[in-house]
């Protein structure tokens, strides 16, 4: 069954059309037109990503058209809601759509199940030539046929027995309904190496390793080996980059384009995406799935330049340094001749060091647009996490802006997400009365009487900075004989429940005179309330 477009909420439908018409600032090449052909059987993953980011980057550096068209002929492997994820992503990646399902183009519709009648139209074309017959063979026959050739340590593969078939054996079968697939016939002598974008010369007879393949299954709907290369033909698609895993049935479809006598497009493979011990990626695995990367707080641009990082395409920097580029940065300094044929490997650390690189430049070019992205992820935290408690300090818009400045400014987050870390809760809750009581409980000072006489330094403070707060403490302590590290462990778990963390002036001076000089007090009426005053110094 066809998937509607109807499933698409209005709301979105209306945003993303909004956004692909008005994103792009790039001219046209009519010249140049690739896609990005992805299967709603799963979610995008980084290779799928770096599919459509790579395809986007090669039209763009041409002047070309980027085209977005699903593929969804395995109709009983569909995902519910995958269409919609996928152009979604898309455009969370602001890696927007020429044509595609939802703005249409003169070449659509951009969905497979909606295009079966051309498919019946191409292949029986195929099969008026002789290119193409009707096999009838069954599951039972192609499984032992399977098993027998594992038996026997050969590649499994389909005998063509039907190719042979007469007519009038035809006509019988299908008088009698007999279900049948189509093949497409592969001739060794037909075979023509070709030239990839990337890996550069490829010769594999296919028809020695392969029987004929099926082009259209018995439901009526056509593989992807046949739909891809009528749909890449009918949209005139002059270049294809899609990934490695494909390289070995580009025979197949070149045998196709030449069986119709149309020109094929050039093709180029991407190499795997390993993982960093040099294993395969699962789509089972949640880290590679985009999902992962969102919910972790990943920027959208800087997952794009990571990603550029494992593909290639680019001329490295001499020290391997890692540069802010712009999207349109991107497209200009891209060329497919820079392009690697080895395995990428995922790092983490790598996509780590990426995003600090381009949170600072945001930070650094709208730091309004950043403090209200990290105030709707604090919210969001402080309000899942703690529900109806008090939370501490409120937040404040300046307060926030200061936090992300200091935050970035020595390297202590790489993501607006981890500010929500535990070592880092101290900036937006005040202290539980439990931290607090243990403090009491280990103590063997007046933890009130040194509160007080924090409190009243801290107030007379005129200038509340780090240097003229340790100056302050340092004289405090001395005054009253305190142990120095004794005292500094005490203002740190009144004022932020740590044990360990920044250092004490430099995290009263993040809090701020205000927000520093209400902890101290909440933790000195709670040690009052719990009637610790009298632990013996």
């Amino acid at each position: 069954m066809a998937l509607s477009m109807k499933m698409f909420s209005l709301c979105f439908r209306r945003q993303i059309r909004r956004q692909f018409n008005t994103a792009s600032s790039f001219k046209y090449d009519k010249d140049v037109r690739v896609r990005f052909a992805p299967s709603p059987t799963g979610f995008m993953h980084l290779g799928s990503l770096r599919t459509a980011f790579y395809n986007y980057l090669f039209a763009k550096s041409k002047s070309g058209r980027f085209v977005v068209r699903i593929e969804d002929t395995d109709q009983t492997r569909i995902v519910d809601g995958a269409i919609e994820k996928i152009l979604e992503t898309l455009h969370w990646a602001k890696i927007h759509p020429d044509e595609g399902p939802l703005i249409g183009g003169n070449f659509g519709p951009y969905i497979q199940s909606q295009r079966t009648d051309l498919y019946n139209i191409y292949v029986n074309e195929l099969l008026k030539k002789g290119a193409a017959y009707k096999c009838f063979c069954t599951k039972l026959r192609l499984n032992l046929i399977r098993k027998d050739a594992m038996k026997h340590g050969e590649i499994p593969k389909y005998d063509n027995k039907c190719r042979h078939l007469s007519e009038t054996e035809i006509q019988e079968k299908i008088a009698a309904k007999t279900p049948y697939v189509i093949r497409f016939k592969l001739n060794t002598e037909d075979h023509e190496p070709f030239t990839d974008l990337v890996f550069g010369h490829y010769d594999v007879n296919i028809a020695d390793y392969e029987g004929d393949p099926v082009i259209m299954k018995s439901d009526g709907y056509p593989t992807y080996h046949f739909a891809n290369v009528v749909d890449d033909h009918l949209m005139e698609i002059t270049h294809v980059l899609r990934g490695q895993e494909w390289q070995v049935s580009t025979p197949k479809h070149l045998l196709m384009y030449k069986a119709f006598g149309w020109s094929p497009p050039q093709y180029g493979h991407l190499p795997l995406i390993m993982n960093s011990d040099g294993t395969k990626l699962s789509k089972r695995q949640g880290d590679i799935q985009i999902s992962f990367y969102q919910d972790k707080g990943y920027a959208p641009d800087a997952v794009l330049k990571y990603l550029t990082l494992i593909g290639g395409g680019y001329t490295q920097t001499v020290d391997n340094s890692i540069e802010y580029d712009s999207l349109e940065d991107l497209v200009t300094k891209f060329s497919v001749q820079n392009m690697s044929s080895h395995s990428g490997h995922i790092d983490i650390e790598k996509l780590e060091q990426v995003n600090k690189v381009y949170l600072q430049r945001a930070l650094n070019d709208d730091p309004d647009l950043i403090t209200e992205q990290a105030m709707k992820v604090l919210r969001k935290h402080l309000q899942s996490k703690y529900q109806d408690r008090n939370s501490g300090d409120l937040l404040d818009k300046q307060h926030v802006t200061d936090i992300l400045c200091w935050a970035m400014k020595d390297s202590r987050i790489c993501k607006i997400t981890d500010l929500t870390e535990p070592e880092w809760e101290f900036l937006w809750k005040t202290p539980s009365n439990s931290q607090i009581q243990e403090l009491c409980e280990k103590s063997s000072v007046d933890i009130c009487k040194i509160l007080q006489d924090c409190y009243n330094v801290v107030c007379q403070l005129q200038e509340f900075q780090e240097y003229s707060l340790k100056k302050a403490l340092s004289v405090l302590a001395k005054e009253k004989g305190i142990n120095m590290k004794l005292f500094m462990h005490i203002l740190r778990v009144s004022l932020s429940g740590l044990q360990a963390g920044p250092p004490v002036v430099e995290m009263m001076s993040i809090l701020g005179k205000e927000a520093s000089l209400r902890r101290l007090k909440h933790a000195e009426h709670f040690i009052n309330d719990v009637q610790c005053v009298d632990i013996k110094s």
